[in-house]
């Protein structure tokens, strides 16, 4: 990695570190740590950032902040970009000189690394296969959109050591080299609030394998395949069929059968005994906010799975459960079609429904018809107010909201953390 930025830091390159978040953050330190002298600018919305302690002793920073912290980039030769930061100018040139974290890790790294991309079930999986490669005794890290800049982790790898890397279609964009081991779960409308269409959301994910070498592996569903490369090995994935023997499942769903045969898949490939990492399941615990049993209070049984925010995730968890009495929906409108949803929730035994948002809005007017109560709440506060007033039986109470949680939380983690502290607190 030394090498490589010292051939992009050559011939006094302009450089910029684009959007100064956890990942932006990362880069930064990791340049600095290794070249202390390189002139760097970092360009963010945040004007506070000028006050920031990190930059105290730095002679060789320049800050380009505020609301036209994008005006100077073409003047750049290098745009280090950060995950979510959307670039306003779509010049080719522009373009051109886009790279990231990402990026310039796997073009260091990717023979050692499984990726793991998919609208849903990416961070289970990536934690599923880290799990099998810990019970089979391999030496492992887990990194990336799951919370680990990859950046942060350098300093610990070595030739014997595999990657394990969540991949967010922000992370795959503008990626020119991928992993050696490709996993591609599922695509799904999201995040077309940042994507101008779902095709160039599409394209992104289809990065992971989109610049594979021969004999580098990829495992999906063939109707996910787009441009793969000929040489390329290619494991198919069923949702309908498993192809792996697994007698105990430690996560609720079929949807999590797809996961755990996926993640089977990845460290088979990488030369991992299959049995030693399927005895390992009964070990497995479960990530938060995905169909996560909160406990039962107040004669209600709640259930956190803040992670759905599209419409097929929240079909699956209701499929998984089987039996869901209330169920809240709605959050941030990311304009994501709603109509297959309506209709398989008119057709399922869901009592009651809580909207929230405009998302939930949209919602309940396609839902409003079918024989259930349905009510709309201002908040997480209230929809606990409208369960303790509504409801008189012990029931089932599901938070999967088919919808992003930006507009009354910082993300969804956030979401079902006070879902999980005000059902903690819940009685009647």
């Amino acid at each position: 990695m030394i090498n490589l930025l010292k051939s992009i830091f050559s011939n006094n390159q302009e450089i910029v570190v684009l959007g100064f978040g956890k990942e932006g953050r990362s880069t930064y330190n990791f340049i600095r740590k290794c070249f202390p002298a390189q002139k760097l600018s970092i360009a963010d919305t945040n004007c506070l950032l000028e006050d920031d302690e990190i930059f105290t002793d730095d002679k060789n920073i320049v800050l380009l902040l505020g609301e036209d912290y994008q005006s100077t980039l073409s003047d750049f030769d290098i745009i280090i970009k950060s995950p979510g930061v959307k670039i306003h100018d779509k010049d080719p040139k522009l373009q051109d000189k886009i790279t990231s974290q990402t990026d310039l890790f796997l073009q260091c790294y990717a023979s050692q690394t499984i990726g793991v991309t998919g609208t849903k079930g990416k961070s289970t999986t990536v934690s599923l296969i880290k799990h099998f490669l810990d019970a089979s005794n391999c030496k492992s890290v887990l990194i990336g959109n799951i919370g680990v800049p990859a950046f942060d982790i350098i300093d610990s790898i070595d030739n014997e050591i595999t990657i394990v890397y969540e991949l967010s279609a922000h992370q795959l964009e503008y990626l020119h080299c991928s992993p050696h081991i490709s996993v591609l779960l599922n695509i799904f409308p999201e995040h077309l609030d940042y994507f101008d269409s779902f095709k160039d959301y599409s394209y992104a994910k289809n990065n992971i394998h989109r610049f594979q070498k021969p004999n580098d592996i990829l495992i999906t569903n063939d109707a996910l395949i787009e441009n793969s490369q000929q040489s390329v090995k290619v494991i198919p994935l069923s949702v309908e069929k498993q192809i792996f023997n697994i007698n105990y499942n430690p996560l609720q769903g079929s949807h999590n059968l797809y996961n755990i045969d996926s993640a089977l898949h990845a460290v088979k490939a990488a030369g991992v005994n299959t049995e030693i990492a399927i005895s390992s399941l009964d070990s497995f615990v479960g990530l938060s906010h995905r169909l996560e049993f909160v406990g039962e209070y107040g004669g209600i049984k709640f259930i956190n799975d803040s992670i759905s925010t599209v419409p097929e995730s929240t079909i699956a968890a209701i499929v998984a459960l089987k039996d869901v009495d209330i169920l809240i929906l709605g959050g941030f409108d990311r304009g994501l079609k709603y109509d297959e949803l309506a209709d398989f929730l008119a057709l399922s035994n869901v009592k009651m429904f809580i909207f929230l948002g405009k998302a939930g809005a949209r919602m309940y007017k396609l839902l409003v018809s079918s024989n259930s109560k349905s009510f709309i709440a201002k908040d997480l506060v209230d929809v606990f107010r409208i369960i303790s007033t509504e409801v008189d039986t012990e029931s089932t109470c599901l938070l999967s909201p088919a919808a992003a949680s930006y507009d009354q939380f910082n993300n969804f983690e956030h979401r079902g953390d006070m879902f999980t502290s005000l059902a903690r607190k819940f009685s009647r």
